[in-house]
């Protein structure tokens, strides 16, 4: 209880501090008013004839602090004489000036102080179990907002160097409109039931402000500062890289991002200084420090820091992961090149909103069960002790497992296991332990066990199925072109390692300068063709687009997707600018093929525009809108939500992860796997990825109108033995989502031939 009170009382003065001083000051008047009555009461004087000496001090005091208390001693001057009235007065005039004026600066100038130590971060946090960031970029913000899905009070610390008040605002305009925009959806879906329950709910479930952020300008290199905000006690701690465009000279933003490309020194200062403090004795246990990498260098130290902390350390208190930030974003933006639905299903799959990835350890025990059983089933078919049929023996245990899970839980869906090594916090022995990940609502569903009701489903599926060829176009760049690219290569190399099939075909439109730095991206053989061009240059790049969605080197076209990029090494008033223009001449483009032919299907060509400062959505959003292919009662759509167009917002996606591990580390190892392809060549398919199946190719006959439920455990049954496929919802044309949260047998599934399932399944 005292721990929750001084925890308060310290945040609270630290985020009110004038508020705080003025609610102190008057809770002491009215304890020194109640306390002094009680003592003037019980010690009263009468009369004031013959005083002594207490008497005496007692009066001057009075006279000092109140001039008119004079009347106590002398009450007639004529009977009292003027030399005692002329002392009375120097000492009523001379203690104004030394005592009361004294006193009264002195207090004046120590509650300043106070107020004005408080504000720059001087005083001590005694707070535990927080979020603490150091440094700010444009990433930042969306890392606090997502905490709002959480369903559950935070605590966030920032520290940076400077623009305090500008990084308050923005995270209070941040918080704002997300709260808004999510109670006005919530409204919309509740507009069907009677104002009263309509009124109930909507109080019940409505998104709250249990948010509470705290901005402190200092020094993030200073040990002081970082034992002030409690960093020792810290849940998270998340080390931000700098953006390159804050910079208000072009020369210099050229020179910083030249600098950042090699390494990030002061990204591994932060993190050594941090490492110190969280890897004390008297630190909390478990506690995660997140750091943002850009660079090889980096990742380096890095590697090299957390292997030293481990060696000198006989604790796991540092939980170092690094999040290569270029990686990741190449890595998605090629996946949403290559699958558009990917992005609207990933924009809740990365949040805490509705389904989402979840990682809860599986517990020895129950692993070595399904072992036991996978051994026993391997050993009749095919006894082996080499490692290839451990890995089988694995994979088969996790099959073993969904089975069973299956069979009573209808609220999570199951995906795969993987192991992390971790040194026990008691004994320093170092351990493997293992996570299995689920998609769900909340962690709770996982648990939630419940009888499912399925009849047999028949489904035929697509044995010879391949993926469909993937036409691309590039326009413009950012610092991550290169990850695009090898993002792009990693998908050739588990579905074309020889090249033979042409599975993909890139033609890049961007300026002379940066074609050159790529070298004309002439390693790629997927990059058939590259196209000099500004954003000024309409003629060429319209006609470079209009060519290049009716050209084909074989007969199979394949849809094309056109992905704009934004530079983020432009400043701050040119962010996104670029996209905006590309934007313009791509739905010209496609308004002008549509109006030409009226069965021009429009769905074929998908836009990805990748933007990086989050206020611009609406703008792009309501511009690259796609009209709705049926009509809004479309039944086969009344379980869906329309995610709108294939707007990226790429930092918004590294937010949500690195929020997400913040919470559990575990989860990192999970979206690195799904981000990963397997090698070339691979017997066995190691890695999993999600992907976006068209209907009619993954399966050789539509399947009939069935639950959720039967859906997920029809396509498992029909697949385990093939590449082992889980099923975690549908995209419709039009960009209508259903991604399966909650009860799997209150909603029904209807198949069309276009729309595209989400699956999960390593191939």
């Amino acid at each position: 209880m005292i721990r929750r009170v001084q925890e308060w009382y310290s945040m609270q003065r630290a985020k009110h501090p004038t508020r705080m001083l003025v609610f102190g000051i008057a809770v002491f008047n009215l304890v020194f008013f109640l306390i002094a009555a009680v003592v003037i009461k019980s010690l009263a004087l009468r009369g004031t004839e013959s005083m002594g000496f207490f008497e005496a001090l007692y009066y001057t005091l009075t006279m000092i602090l109140d001039a008119g208390c004079i009347s106590y001693v002398i009450e007639d001057i004529g009977t009292s004489g003027v030399t005692v009235a002329l002392v009375c007065i120097a000492v009523v005039i001379i203690g104004m000036i030394t005592f009361t004026g004294a006193i009264i600066g002195t207090m004046t100038n120590a509650f300043s102080e106070s107020i004005e130590r408080t504000q720059t971060g001087s005083d001590k946090l005694y707070i535990s179990g927080h979020l603490v960031i150091l440094n700010w970029n444009s990433r930042a913000s969306e890392i606090i907002n997502d905490l709002l899905y959480c369903g559950e009070k935070k605590r966030v610390i920032v520290l940076t160097d400077s623009r305090k008040e500008e990084i308050e605002k923005e995270i209070r305009d941040r918080i704002s409109d997300t709260i808004a925009r999510e109670n006005a959806l919530l409204m919309q879906r509740l507009s069907g039931y009677g104002a009263l329950k309509r009124h109930l709910l909507y109080r019940k479930n409505r998104m709250r402000r249990q948010l509470y952020f705290l901005v402190r300008e200092g020094d993030v290199f200073s040990t002081k500062q970082l034992r002030d905000i409690s960093i020792e006690r810290a849940g998270a701690v998340m080390i931000l890289g700098a953006d390159i465009n804050n910079s208000v000279c072009r020369f210099q933003q050229k020179a910083r991002a030249e600098e950042q490309s090699r390494g990030n020194a002061q990204t591994v200062k932060t993190l050594m200084q941090v490492s110190e403090l969280t890897g004390a004795d008297d630190s909390a246990d478990g506690q995660k420090i997140i750091v943002e990498i850009s660079d090889d260098w980096t990742a380096e130290l890095v590697r090299r820091i957390v292997k030293n902390k481990k060696r000198q350390q006989d604790n796991d208190k540092n939980n170092i992961v690094s999040v290569r930030v270029n990686q990741i974003l190449g890595q998605l933006l090629s996946q949403f090149s290559l699958m558009p639905e990917l992005n609207l299903a990933y924009q809740d799959l990365f949040s805490n909103k509705g389904a989402t990835f979840q990682a809860v350890e599986w517990s020895d025990a129950e692993r070595q069960r399904f072992i036991r059983q996978a051994e026993e089933k391997l050993r009749e078919t095919a006894p082996d002790a080499s490692a290839e049929q451990q890995l089988r023996t694995g994979l088969l245990a996790e099959q073993l497992y969904i089975d069973t899970y299956l069979e009573a839980h209808k609220r999570a869906i199951p995906l795969g296991s993987m192991a992390h090594t971790v040194t026990d916090l008691q004994t320093g022995r170092i351990k493997t332990q293992h996570y299995f990940y689920f998609s769900a609502g909340t962690e709770a569903d996982i648990f939630t066990s419940e009888s499912v009701s399925c009849r047999p489903v028949s489904l035929k599926v697509n044995r010879n199925y391949w993926i469909d060829k993937k036409r691309v176009i590039i326009l413009g760049h950012n610092t991550g072109i290169d990850e695009i690219m090898k993002g792009f290569a990693a998908f050739c190399g588990e579905w074309d390692p020889d090249g033979s099939r042409r599975i993909l075909e890139i033609v890049v439109i961007d300026d002379k300068e940066h074609l050159e730095q790529a070298g004309n991206y002439q390693q790629y053989p997927f990059v058939i063709g590259t196209r000099a061009a500004t954003i000024y240059d309409k003629e060429l790049i319209c006609r470079t687009i209009d060519w290049f969605m009716d050209f084909a080197e074989d007969e199979e076209r394949g849809d094309v997707s056109i992905l704009i990029l934004s530079d983020d090494s432009v400043p701050n008033e040119d962010m996104d600018a670029n996209v905006l223009a590309n934007l313009v001449y791509v739905q010209d483009i496609i308004a002008d093929k549509k109006q030409a032919d009226p069965d021009f299907d429009t769905e074929s060509i998908d836009v990805i525009v990748e933007l990086i400062n989050p206020k611009h959505h609406d703008i792009v959003s309501s511009y690259s809108a796609v009209a709705e292919q049926a009509a809004a009662d479309d039944q086969a759509r009344r379980f869906c939500v329309r995610n709108g167009s294939n707007v990226v917002i790429s930092n918004r996606y590294i937010s949500k992860m690195i929020t997400q591990i913040g919470e559990k580390k575990a989860i990192y190892d999970f979206y690195t796997d799904i981000l990963t392809y397997d090698e070339p060549g691979a017997e066995i398919f190691r890695s999993k990825e999600v992907y976006a199946k068209k209907a009619s190719s993954f399966f050789a006959e539509l399947p009939p109108e069935c639950t959720e439920a039967e859906l997920i455990r029809a396509v498992w049954n029909s697949t385990k033995d093939w590449h082992p496929t889980v099923v975690l919802g549908y995209v419709k044309p039009g960009g209508f989502v259903r991604l399966f949260c909650g009860d799997q047998d209150a909603q029904t599934v209807k198949l069309g031939p276009n729309d595209k399932l989400i699956v999960f399944t390593d191939h």
